[in-house]
């Protein structure tokens, strides 16, 4: 492994944008990736024909990814992006990315910045997988968002509803993950497209592409990922449902084992028992056939689920880049659809200034009621936007106890690392709205009168806890992460709860209590 000649290469390879208050070992070690930085820079200049790499510098890096910006020395901007070793499974998650990209950019003419070079092994010079790609032109809509003015923004709105407009207009036969036909393995399948475009972009896709196995973590994540599951492709979105539900009910009953008392954050019974994790899974499995509506809305669609303003760049007004493809697939578009997080808006929607605007003096309420109006608006023209252009995205989103449907799938994913707590609820729901879903046979499942009392005394707890960190928004989050400039104050914090707690509890209670939350007190040694 090479120097760096500039400074300590350790900055490169270790998460440096916060800290954990526990288990923070377990996280560094997920997000440590050492690979050889002289060889990445030699690499960049050489795809695209610079002389040096004269700079690197690391960009602010997300919990899978590292990624980094290299200047040449004829002023060429090169992005590099070195997965960490919690990013999914090898290969296939880097593959799977690169061929999203260009199929996005390529096939569907989204504005995607194009991949140079990349490489899906670690055995290579740079001794990672990597991807190097043109950077995004314009600017970060982060950064400039709320200095734009509201018609700037309804143009970038109108944008927004233009590519969704083009991920609307083909989809495919099976879910799954795109990968080249070129990296096609055991599992690939080839990816046939439906809908009104040319034949031979049909024949063009087939020749190129193929449909495999998913990269989503939750398929792959601890002793998942050498288990044999179902990973896909599937030919029905139910298969996927059931997918899911069959390999937490595997992974509970071989790994999974009675979870100890103890700790500051209170869990139930429930949420601590093994068994009762798979009695709620069979449930799922149960309803699994009759919970995703019919026809066009469950098509197989690629969607790019996290369209926000730190993944769109933006020039002149209209939108330039789009980034972060890492997890896009295949999916039911039912699943997939959502209001994009820039334009969703859960408050009242005032659609003009009041009267006394202008005759408000200038301060905290004025600044209100102007954002008011403008988040109302722009989710109102997106709405509308869509209701005209994607009519049939607009209808998804008003669909039946979509919001449950959708929350139903979301909450599945693990409950026993997560919380048994959402999905429960959800499962009541539907039992309870089933005419709502399904009139053509009897709800398949059912809680009792004291299995909905025990839900209750268990929310109660639970409901506690959601205060608790909401409370705790922008300042820790629930998995302990806080930023390198809140974690002494933060740490401070639980150090003070866990004296509460250890003077409110005794005996084995307590025992379990102290030797559960010894993190906090790392400040006070």
């Amino acid at each position: 492994m090479s120097a760096c000649p500039d400074r300590d290469c350790e900055d490169y390879y270790r998460y440096t944008s916060g800290r954990w208050l526990w288990d923070e070992d377990c996280q560094l070690r997920e997000r440590y990736k050492r690979f050889n930085v002289s060889e990445l820079k030699k690499i960049a200049a050489k795809t695209i024909g610079a002389q040096a790499c004269v700079s690197i510098s690391k960009l602010a890096e997300g919990g899978f990814n590292k990624v980094f910006r290299l200047a040449m020395d004829d002023g060429t901007i090169v992005i590099a992006r070195i997965p960490n070793p919690n990013a999914g499974p090898p290969f296939k998650t880097t593959a799977s990315e690169v061929a999203t990209m260009d199929f996005a950019r390529t096939v569907l003419e989204i504005p995607v910045p194009k991949v140079l070079s990349w490489s899906g092994e670690a055995e290579n010079p740079v001794e990672s997988e990597y991807i190097l790609m043109e950077e995004a032109t314009g600017n970060q809509l982060g950064e400039v968002w709320d200095e734009m003015e509201l018609h700037d923004k309804l143009k970038i709105v109108d944008d927004i509803v233009a590519i969704e407009r083009k991920f609307l207009s083909l989809s495919f036969t099976r879910y799954g993950n795109l990968y080249f036909a070129n990296d096609a393995f055991s599992g690939c399948e080839k990816a046939e497209i439906i809908g009104e475009v040319p034949q031979s972009l049909k024949k063009e896709v087939e020749n190129r592409f193929v449909i495999g196995p998913v990269v989503d973590r939750g398929f792959w994540h601890r002793e998942r990922a050498s288990m044999s599951i179902d990973r896909g492709p599937w030919k029905s979105p139910q298969d996927y449902l059931k997918a899911i539900g069959q390999r937490e009910i595997a992974w509970i009953g071989s790994h999974a084992a009675q979870k100890p008392l103890g700790g500051l954050f209170a869990t139930s019974e429930a949420q601590r028992t093994p068994d009762a994790h798979v009695v709620l899974y069979r449930k799922f499995l149960d309803v699994v056939e009759y919970l995703l509506p019919k026809g066009d809305q469950i098509r197989p669609t690629l969607w790019h689920w996290d369209i926000h303003a730190p993944n769109i760049f933006v020039h002149e007004g209209h939108v330039t880049g789009l980034i972060d493809w890492q997890d896009t697939w295949v999916g039911p578009l039912f699943l997939q659809a959502r209001h994009p997080r820039l334009v969703d808006y859960n408050g009242e929607l005032m659609m003009r200034l009041p009267e006394s605007y202008d005759a408000l003096e200038d301060g905290d309420e004025k600044t209100r009621i102007r954002i008011q109006v403008e988040k109302s608006i722009v989710l109102w023209t997106y709405e509308t936007e869509t209701k005209n252009t994607n009519s049939i995205l607009h209808d998804i989103l008003h669909i039946n106890q979509g919001r449950t449907r959708r929350d139903t799938v979301d909450f599945s994913a693990n409950t026993w690392d997560g919380d048994i707590i959402p999905l429960r609820q959800c499962l009541i729901r539907i039992a309870r709205h089933w005419n709502e879903i399904n009139t053509e046979i009897p709800c398949p499942i059912e809680f009792t009168d004291e299995e909905v009392k025990a839900h209750l005394r268990d929310g109660e707890g639970w409901n506690e806890n959601a205060d608790f960190w909401d409370s705790l928004q922008g300042f820790v989050h629930r998995d302990g992460w806080t930023s390198n400039e809140n974690y002494e104050q933060a740490l401070e914090m639980f150090a003070q709860l866990r004296e509460q707690g250890l003077q409110s509890l005794s005996g084995e209670e307590r025992s379990a209590f102290e030797e559960s939350t010894r993190w906090a007190v790392r400040k006070l040694d």
